[in-house]
C-alpha cells in the first residue's frame, strides 16, 4: 500500500512538471529562464527529427531537464529541449543561448504541430552574413500579442551540463551584449598590453622567460576567445570547423605554461627532479594533443571524446604549486607571485566546474570564472616577471660593482708590482701616457670648443686678446666659519649643489665657465667667440643666480636649515685668454678686468649683484640699476659701483617693462 502511494506521488510530480503551462512573458525588463522550465529528451545524435516529434508526440518521453542528464563531450548523443512561450506583449522577444561552445543548435518554433521558423546556431554553424552571432547565440521569437508557441531546441556536441537559455527583450539583449563587449574589450586589451610589455622586456634583457611568457599569454588569450566564440567570429565565421580542435589548443597552452615554468623558476638548477617531472607533463600534453586531433579528424568515430587534458591540468597544477614552493624556500621570492597566480587560476576552474555541474547558479562571476582566474594569473605572472627582472638587475649591478672592485684591486696590485720592478724612468713614462689619455678624455670638458679645435689643428693654442669681455666673480660669504660647522663631505656636497646650479644657469647663455677656486666661481662672456651682447647676458645670468640663491635661502630658512650667502661682482673690459703650461693646463683669463671684477665681488653685499660703471653703461638700457656711489677699493682709486636690480627692456623674457 505504501509503495503504491509513493508511485502515485511520483507520477503526480512528473505529470505536474510535464503538463506545466507555458512561460508567460509580460515584463520586458526581466529575463525568463527557459532552460529550467524545459523538458529534455536524450537521443542518438541525428536519430530523431523534429517532424517525428511533431507527428508522434506520444512516442517520445520528455523528462524535466536536469544538469545530471546531460553528458558533456559525448558526441554520440543529442538533446531535444521542449517548452512553450506565451508572449503577452506586442514587442519582439529574443531567445539567447549564453554558452557559445555548443557545436550545433537548431531552434524550431511551432504552432499546431506546424513549423513556423527554423534558426541554425552553434559554434560549428557557418555564419558568413552575420559573424557576430558566433559569440552572441540568439534568435527572434515570432510569438506576440498573447500567442502561445511551442519550441523544440536540438543541441549536439555539448561541452557542459549547464546550458542557460533565456527569453528577453531587445533592450535587455543589447544591454547584456554591451556589458559583454565592454568586459571582453578590457580583457583582450589587458592581454595585449601584457604581451607587448613582455616582448619589450625580452628585447631589452634577452631573457627567455619573458619570450615564453608572451607566447603563453597569446595562446591562453586565444583559448579564452575560442571558449566564447570570438575566434570564429573574427577569423573564420564561414568555416568554423576548426573550433573542434579547441581541446588540442588547450594542450598547446599547457605545454607553453610548463615551458615558462621551467624557465621562470629555473628548475634545472634549483630543482632538477621537478624539472624532469615538468618534462614528463609536457609529454602527457603532447599525447593528449595527438589524441584530440585524431579523434576530431576521425569525426568522433570513437564515440565519447577522449580528452585527458583535465587530468593533465590537475597534475600540472599540483606540480606548478609544489615547484613554486620549493624555489620559494630556496630564496627565489618571485615564486610567491607565481604560486598566487596558479592558485587563482585553479580557483577559477573549480568555480566554473561547480557551475557546469549545476552546483552554482548562473551569474557573471560563475560564467566568467575561468576568464577571471586566467586574467588574475596573467597579472600575477607579470608581477613575478617584473620582480625577477628587478632582481636580475640588482644582481647584475652588484656583479658589475664587484667586478669594478676587483679591477681596481688588480690595478692597485699591478701598480705596486710595477713600482717595485720597473725603473723610475719607465714609471714616469707610464704616468705621462696615462696623463695624456686622461687629457684627451677631459679636453672637451675643460676647454672651449674653439680652443680644442685649434689644439687639434696646430697642437697648441695661442693667447688672444679680447677687447670687451664681461667677467663675473662670485664668492661665499663667511666661508671659513661656515665650513668649520660642516664635515668635509657635507661641505663639498653643499658647494657642489650651488655650483651645479650655476652651471645650469650659464648653459642658457653664451658664457664660458673659467674655473672655481675654493669657494670662488669665475666665468666670462664674450670669449672665445666675440659677441657684443655679452655684458647684458652676463648680468642677466647674475640676476638669475641671485634669484636662485634667494629662493634657496627662503626654503632652507623655512625648514630650519643653514644656507650659504654669495656676493656677485661683474666688470667689463679687455682680457688676455689662453692656455699656459704643458701639463694640467686650463683655459684662463688675465688682466686688470679680472682683478676689477674680483673687487666688485669683494665690495658688494650678500645677495646683491655689484657691477662696475663700465658694465653699467653697457647694460643700463636693458637692466635697471641703483647707483651706490664711489667706493674706496684697496690698491685702486675709488670706483663707481652699481647694484643690478632687474631687467627692464621690452621683448626680453623675464624682463619688467618700465612705465612712466
Amino acid at each position: 500500500m505504501n509503495r503504491l502511494v509513493l508511485i502515485l506521488l511520483i507520477s503526480l510530480l512528473v505529470g505536474g512538471r510535464a503538463g506545466a503551462g507555458p512561460i508567460r512573458i509580460s515584463d520586458l525588463t526581466e529575463p525568463y529562464d527557459l532552460y529550467k522550465a524545459s523538458e529534455l529528451l536524450e537521443v542518438r545524435a541525428g536519430s530523431v527529427s523534429v517532424d517525428e516529434l511533431l507527428q508522434n508526440p506520444g512516442r517520445y518521453r520528455f523528462v524535466p531537464t536536469e544538469n545530471r542528464l546531460i553528458k558533456p563531450y559525448d558526441h554520440q548523443f543529442g538533446y531535444w529541449f521542449r517548452f512553450q512561450i506565451t508572449n503577452e506583449t506586442d514587442r519582439e522577444v529574443f531567445m539567447q543561448f549564453i554558452y557559445a561552445g555548443t557545436e550545433f543548435i537548431r531552434v524550431y518554433e511551432t504552432v499546431d504541430n506546424r513549423i513556423l521558423t527554423l534558426h541554425k546556431l552553434g559554434s560549428l554553424q557557418p555564419e558568413p552574413a552575420a559573424p557576430f552571432r558566433k559569440s552572441i547565440q540568439f534568435c527572434p521569437i515570432q510569438a506576440r500579442n498573447g500567442q502561445t508557441h511551442t519550441f523544440y531546441v536540438y543541441m549536439e556536441g555539448v561541452y557542459t551540463g549547464v546550458l542557460p537559455i533565456y527569453a528577453l527583450s531587445t533592450t535587455r539583449l543589447i544591454e547584456s551584449q554591451h556589458y559583454s563587449d565592454l568586459f571582453y574589450g578590457i580583457y583582450y586589451g589587458f592581454i595585449l598590453i601584457i604581451i607587448v610589455y613582455s616582448l619589450v622586456l625580452y628585447i631589452r634583457l634577452r631573457e627567455q622567460g619573458n619570450l615564453r611568457y608572451a607566447i603563453w599569454v597569446f595562446f591562453i588569450g586565444l583559448l579564452m576567445a575560442l571558449f566564447r566564440g570570438h575566434t570564429s567570429e573574427f577569423f573564420w565565421p564561414a568555416n568554423p570547423s576548426i573550433e573542434r580542435y579547441s581541446a588540442a589548443l588547450s594542450s598547446v597552452t599547457g605545454v607553453l605554461h610548463i615551458l615558462f615554468t621551467l624557465t621562470f623558476l629555473r628548475l634545472r638548477l634549483q630543482a632538477p627532479r621537478f624539472y624532469k617531472i615538468g618534462i614528463g607533463i609536457v609529454v602527457l600534453y603532447l599525447i593528449s594533443f595527438v589524441l584530440n586531433v585524431a579523434n576530431v579528424s576521425l569525426n568522433y568515430q570513437l564515440g565519447r571524446q577522449i580528452d585527458i587534458v583535465p587530468v593533465v591540468v590537475l597534475l600540472e597544477g599540483t606540480f606548478s604549486i609544489m615547484a613554486g614552493l620549493v624555489t620559494l624556500r630556496k630564496g627565489f621570492r618571485p615564486a610567491l607571485f607565481y604560486i598566487a597566480g596558479n592558485l587563482f587560476f585553479y580557483i577559477g576552474i573549480f568555480v566554473f566546474l561547480m557551475y557546469t555541474y549545476g552546483q552554482l547558479q548562473f551569474s557573471f562571476w560563475t560564467y566568467e570564472s575561468i576568464h577571471l582566474g586566467v586574467g588574475v594569473e596573467i597579472l600575477f605572472f607579470a608581477v613575478a616577471l617584473t620582480y625577477k627582472v628587478n632582481l636580475l638587475k640588482k644582481r647584475r649591478q652588484e656583479a658589475e660593482q664587484e667586478q669594478i672592485r676587483l679591477l681596481v684591486e688588480n690595478k692597485r696590485l699591478v701598480s705596486e708590482q710595477n713600482a717595485m720592478l720597473e725603473q723610475k724612468v719607465q714609471q714616469r713614462t707610464e704616468e705621462l701616457q696615462a696623463a695624456k689619455q686622461r687629457s684627451e678624455e677631459l679636453l672637451l670638458n675643460i676647454l672651449p670648443a674653439e680652443v680644442v679645435e685649434e689644439l687639434k689643428r696646430t697642437g697648441r693654442s695661442k693667447p688672444r686678446r679680447f677687447e670687451r669681455v664681461t667677467v663675473l666673480f662670485t664668492d661665499i660669504v663667511n666661508f671659513t666659519s661656515m665650513g668649520e660647522r660642516l664635515s668635509p663631505e657635507e661641505l663639498v656636497s653643499e658647494i657642489d649643489y650651488y655650483y651645479r646650479s650655476f652651471d645650469a644657469i650659464l648653459s642658457q647663455y653664451r658664457i664660458e665657465k673659467i674655473k672655481t677656486i675654493g669657494d670662488a666661481y669665475l666665468c666670462a662672456g664674450g670669449l672665445p667667440v666675440v659677441y657684443p651682447e655679452n655684458p647684458v647676458e652676463v648680468v642677466r645670468a647674475a640676476l638669475e643666480m641671485r634669484a636662485f640663491l634667494l629662493r634657496n635661502q627662503h626654503e632652507r630658512q623655512a625648514n630650519g636649515q643653514q644656507h650659504f650667502e654669495f656676493r656677485i661682482g661683474v666688470h667689463t673690459g679687455p682680457v688676455v685668454a689662453g692656455i699656459v703650461g704643458d701639463r694640467k693646463f686650463a683655459y684662463d683669463i688675465w688682466g686688470d678686468t679680472v682683478n676689477t671684477a674680483a673687487r666688485m665681488e669683494q665690495y658688494g653685499e650678500a645677495g646683491k649683484v655689484n657691477i662696475s660703471e663700465t658694465t653699467f653703461r653697457l647694460v643700463k638700457e636693458q637692466i635697471r640699476c641703483s647707483y651706490r656711489g664711489k667706493i674706496a677699493v684697496k690698491n685702486k682709486e675709488a670706483l663707481d659701483m652699481y647694484y643690478a636690480e632687474e631687467l627692464v627692456a621690452v621683448g626680453i623674457p623675464g624682463a619688467v617693462e618700465e612705465t612712466d
